[in-house]
């Protein structure tokens, strides 16, 4: 093993050469790293924790350097690193003692390790022994020698060449610093370039002062010195607790100069500079730490402010905590106050607006009060026993929280009302206030026109509606006027005045604006009416203008349509166009009806119009309301749909759908147009005959006035009826005007009638009549009495038979009107029953002809010409329509009907279909009857009335049935009393029973008439008749309970009321003359009366007319009572008359 052990100590001999190669590296390195560290540490004065670790971690990498060479060692002598094996090591040697053959060592070891027995072994011993000879004079240390190592140990000693240099060149600081490494425990201070004290010291203050400290630097002036303040004592407060810093620069005489804030606890402070740069081997550069010693002020441990305010306000009193620097409350209210002090107080006072207000002190509190009045400041101060004060006290802000004005709103009425015949004012407000009102009125002035010079009346009221413990509140109320006994032309001019409840300032008042409430004079009343109804002229006018051009704009776009299979954009564009022109006179249509409303309601309000003529208007109303037909808002949608599916069948179809549509509205525009025409005529016959009786009732009640003045009359009593005569004088030549109007409107339908208004106006009667009128108003002004009484009087008897005159030729006017009507409605009735009858006979012809009858062309033939005469009465028809209301929906349908069964026989005869052909002809047949029968009801209902309505028959018939229902009423009553025999019980119940079924007949006849003419306004009559039903019943078991006496108050209750909404929905207590005249009407070919036989109340008549004639309340009632009583005996002579025949 001689050439193993000779690598061995090879092995060994480059091991301990590497580590002396790594030795010298970290020999050169930790040199450097040593420079490095001295170097440092002469700048940065390293604390001695950091000096500790770095001398550790030093330590600590050389045990590693060790522990990894011993590890190294170890695994190099087991042969476990490749550097160190034995065959590297052998080729290495090979390579550097045989270069010619490398492989000589490694092959002599290798034989020397082989174990094998063969013939050569001498030789290889001799060759094993030759190697280890030539092994064993080699020089590994030559052999093995590592380049580098030269190398590192003249960089070592470089290294420490430049260690020593840099050494004596800064031998004292290097010197220091190497002290400070091999003492690293110990914290050397590094050198700084100033030194800071301070020159106030310790400072001693009060509490909530400032201070002032001075810091001067030593050494150096550094650009900006810092003052920390650290709390000397810990607080629970964060605040309290923080550590304070200012800074400051260098002032004029070389100091450093703090102004501190106000301190109110102990502080330690000193002054710092801190290094600018990291390099600097100082840190901070401070002063020695000083103590600012706080002496403690009084101060507020607790306050709180409590404010009570007025009892008029209702509120309660609220608190609030000192830390709050505005105090709030109502003018009057109570401020409270309540305090703890940290210190015994020798005294405590308010100053509030530099006034002073001393507190209540004990021990270490205080309390105290005062009011607030005006807004402003107050300060808390307080005293300790040391005579110290709290420092600065808090100001505290004083707000008055002001008391508003109370608001209120006027809903209703609106700023200028025109009374109407009720002379109610309603009154709809909304009050607020802060707290409460105390009174709201109402303060009016009557003013009456200014040609009678009479001074105004000026009153108030109170409301009682207002509740005084409610800040808001809502108000309605219904002010009634009818006390003030106004006139015409007179104004009430009123405001409403709230006021709050505020005792401290007083109660404030909101007064609102000032509101006209306006007694309209009839002329006034009926010029609005004219304008609006004007206006409606106007609309309609527009309306049928407009809707001619959107008629000939959809047949345009369904020309287009019909030419093309798209629409372009332009196209869609028309289209879209049309529809929302088409929108926008359906608005107008809205417009218009809501025009036409409004001269009903203003008619209806003041009584304008008669109940018939309001009636006409109200029918107008409703038509126009609906000329839109149903299915045209369809076909707006379907038009909409089918543009957008770009359907353009159905885009054809519903363009001549919507034009076709707009063509009846055009035609139903014309006719109410006409019909408009003719009752304005009718209104300003109307309002003539109204205006005359108006003016008749005031030269009557005037008459009274001048009849009683006498010689002690005042002057000032005689200057207004000479203003009232005036008045009068001033409305009839106003009525003369009208009769001029009124002659040209009427022209047209009654040609009589215009000349007799025209002659009226000019007749000696009229002049004579404002002769009178002026001769009176001159005597008065004159003081003679006996010729104004004179001529007041013959005024009086003129205006009266003017007035008939005029009743004369208003009746003359509807009797015309209804006669000329009555001769188309003849003509109309007399063509439809002859086409009637040319029908029938050619059904009779057709029901005898059989199917292939060659006579079926001729019979189809006729049938076109009788169509075609149909046509021409449905033209006239038409024509008429725009004359009258009588033309009722169902005369059309069944026109319609005649019109599409002929349509239909002439088709089935056309295809020899000779049955159905029939069938149709006898359809035909059945609505010309109808038609003829509508007309022929029509025709008697005018002849009737007097009037296109026909409503004064059917009221004429309701009074009749109204007043043997109350006949009924009054036997019921006896029966209910129980004094009568059972036998005469059972005897007045049949008599009962029989005159109930006739009521019920004469009312199911009366519903018919006024279905089959057309009418509306019927009243609860279906109501009426279910309630008479059940009476029937009653009466038929023989019992009258107390169930079926209360029908029969409400059948007759009922019947009152349909009798008012076919008048004028409820009678006002004004006076109306009524005409003496009475008409009897007949009905059907054989002259009965129109009571059927039945004999009329005549004591309800009268009770009607003398409650219609104007008179007061209680007059009313007592009429009532008479005629009530003359109705009892009336049935009782009835009922012993009955028991004598039996």
């Amino acid at each position: 093993m001689q050439i193993k052990k000779h690598i061995q100590n090879a092995r060994s001999i480059r091991f301990w050469q590497d580590v002396i190669l790594s030795l010298l590296w970290i020999g050169i390195i930790g040199s450097l790293l040593f420079l490095i560290g001295i170097e440092l540490e002469t700048v940065f004065y390293f604390l001695p924790e950091i000096k500790v670790k770095i001398l550790i971690l030093i330590c600590g990498l050389f045990s590693a350097y060790v522990f990894f060479w011993l590890i190294q060692y170890f695994r190099a002598e087991s042969d476990q690193i490749d550097s160190y094996k034995i065959e590297t090591l052998a080729l290495q040697l090979g390579r550097a003692a045989f270069p010619e053959k490398q492989d000589t060592i490694l092959n002599a070891l290798q034989l020397e390790s082989s174990s094998v027995k063969n013939e050569s072994e001498d030789l290889a011993k001799s060759y094993i022994n030759k190697i280890s000879k030539k092994l064993k004079n080699l020089d590994y240390n030559s052999l093995l020698k590592d380049e580098q190592l030269d190398s590192l140990k003249k960089g070592l000693l470089g290294t420490w060449i430049v260690l020593i240099l840099i050494f004596s060149m800064n031998y004292q600081e290097t010197g220091d610093a190497f002290y400070r490494w091999s003492t690293p425990t110990i914290e050397f201070q590094a050198p700084k370039p100033f030194s800071l004290s301070s020159i106030s010291g310790d400072i001693h203050i009060l509490g909530g002062e400032k201070a002032e400290i001075k810091i001067l630097a030593n050494g150096g002036k550094p650009d900006t010195v810092s003052l920390q303040l650290t709390p000397s004592q810990t607080s629970t407060q964060k605040r309290d607790s923080l550590t304070l810093t200012f800074f400051t620069v260098l002032d004029t005489m070389g100091n450093y100069r703090f102004e501190l804030p106000e301190l109110f606890q102990d502080y330690s402070y000193r002054a710092v500079v801190n290094a600018e740069y990291f390099w600097e081997a100082w840190r901070q550069v401070a002063s020695v730490p000083d103590t600012i010693f706080v002496t403690d002020r009084p101060f507020f441990e607790s306050f709180l402010i409590t404010v009570v305010p007025p009892k008029y306000s209702g509120l309660s009193a609220e608190s609030q905590e000192g830390n709050i620097a505005v105090v709030q409350g109502l003018k009057g209210s109570i401020a409270q106050i309540y305090l703890s002090s940290n210190r015994v107080l020798e005294s405590a006072w308010l100053i509030i607006n530099e006034e002073r207000i001393d507190l209540a002190s004990t021990h270490r509190s205080a309390s105290g009060y005062f009011t607030m009045i005006d807004e402003g400041e107050f300060t808390v101060n307080l005293v300790d026993q040391r005579g110290i004060t709290n420092r600065d006290p808090v100001p505290y802000t004083i707000e008055i929280i002001p008391d508003h004005d109370p608001s209120l709103f006027v809903i209703k009425p609106p700023p200028m009302i025109e009374l109407g015949s009720d002379q109610t004012i309603p009154i709809h407000l909304e009050i607020e206030d802060d707290y409460g009102f105390t009174n709201l009125q109402v303060a009016y002035e009557v003013r009456r026109p200014m040609y009678l010079e009479a001074d105004p009346y000026v009153a108030m009221f109170t409301l009682n509606d207002l509740n005084p413990d409610t800040v808001v509140q809502t108000i309605h109320n219904l002010w009634d006027l009818a006390d003030m006994l106004l006139m015409p032309e007179d104004e009430v001019h009123f405001h409403f005045e709230l006021t709050d409840n505020d005792i401290i300032c007083g109660p404030k008042k909101t007064v609102s604006s000032t509101f006209i409430a306006r007694v309209p004079s009839l002329a006034d009343l009926y010029e609005t009416a004219e304008n609006t109804e004007s206006d409606f002229m106007e609309e309609i006018t527009t309306g049928t203008e407009n809707f001619q051009e959107l008629k000939e704009l959809f047949e345009a776009l369904e020309l287009e349509a019909l030419k093309t299979k798209d629409l372009d954009w332009d196209q869609q564009q028309s289209v879209k166009n049309a529809i929302e022109k088409t929108k926008e006179q359906f608005a107008n249509m809205k417009k218009m009806a809501e025009t036409i409303e409004s001269i009903t309601e203003q008619a209806d309000k003041h009584d304008l119009f008669s109940p018939d003529l309001l009636d006409k208007f109200k029918e107008l109303s409703d038509l126009v309301r609906d000329v839109i037909p149903e299915d045209m808002l369809t076909n707006m949608d379907n038009l909409q749909e089918s543009l957008e599916n770009m359907d353009m069948k159905q885009l054809q179809n519903t363009l001549n759908d919507l034009a076709e549509n707009i063509n009846q509205i055009e035609q139903d525009l014309d006719r109410y147009l006409e019909i408009f025409k003719r009752l304005q005529a009718e209104q300003k016959m109307d309002e003539l005959q109204t205006r005359m009786e108006q003016l008749f009732e005031q030269q009557q009640s005037l008459d009274q006035e001048i009849n009683q003045t006498n010689e002690q009359t005042d002057r000032s009593t005689l200057k207004r009826l000479e203003q009232e005569e005036k008045r009068n004088l001033e409305e009839f030549e106003n009525l003369k005007s009208l009769m001029e109007e009124a002659s040209e409107l009427v022209e047209s339908y009654s040609q009589k009638t215009s000349d007799d208004l025209s002659e009226l106006a000019e007749s000696p009667l009229t002049e004579q009549t404002k002769s009178s009128l002026m001769e009176t108003m001159q005597n008065l002004s004159q003081q003679n009495l006996q010729q104004s009484q004179n001529s007041s009087e013959q005024s009086l008897d003129n205006m009266q038979m003017m007035m008939q005159e005029l009743m004369q030729m208003q009746q003359q006017f509807q009797q015309e009107t209804v006669a000329e009507m009555t001769e188309k409605f003849q003509a109309l009735m007399q063509d439809m029953l002859y086409l009637s009858s040319q029908e029938e006979q050619l059904r009779s012809e057709v029901k005898s002809a059989s199917r292939n009858s060659p006579r079926l062309r001729e019979m189809a033939a006729r049938q076109q010409v009788l169509q075609d005469q149909l046509q021409s009465i449905m033209n006239q028809m038409m024509d008429l329509s725009k004359e009258t209301f009588a033309i009722t929906p169902e005369i059309g349908r069944s026109i319609g009907k005649a019109n599409a069964g002929m349509q239909e026989a002439k088709n089935k005869l056309t295809d020899r279909n000779v049955s159905q052909a029939g069938e149709n002809q006898n359809m035909a047949m059945e609505g010309l009857n109808e038609a003829a029968l509508g007309l022929f009801n029509s025709m008697q209902s005018m002849q009737q009335s007097g009037s296109a309505s026909g409503y004064s028959q059917f009221l004429k018939m309701m009074q009749q049935m109204a007043g043997q229902q109350q006949g009924l009423n009054q036997q019921g009553m006896q029966l209910s009393m129980g004094q009568m025999a059972a036998a005469a019980q059972q005897q007045m119940m049949q008599q009962m029973l029989q005159k109930q079924q006739g009521l019920r007949k004469s009312l199911e006849q009366m519903m018919n008439e006024m279905r089959h003419s057309g009418q509306k306004g019927m009243g609860d009559l279906g109501g009426i008749g279910k309630e008479m039903d059940e009476v029937i019943k009653d009466l038929q078991r023989r019992r009258f309970t107390r169930k079926t006496k209360e029908r029969q108050q409400r059948i007759l209750s009922r019947m009152l009321d349909s009798q008012t909404s076919m008048t004028q929905r409820g009678f006002k207590d004004e006076r109306k003359s009524t005409s003496a005249e009475s008409t009897v009407a007949f009905e059907g070919p054989g002259g009965l009366p129109a009571d059927m036989g039945q004999r009329q109340s005549l004591a309800l008549q009268a009770l009607n007319k003398a409650i219609n004639a104007g008179y007061s309340r209680e007059h009313q009632t007592m009429i009532k009572r008479y005629f009530n009583s003359l109705s009892q005996l009336q049935i009782e002579q009835k009922n012993m008359e009955a028991d004598n025949e039996k």
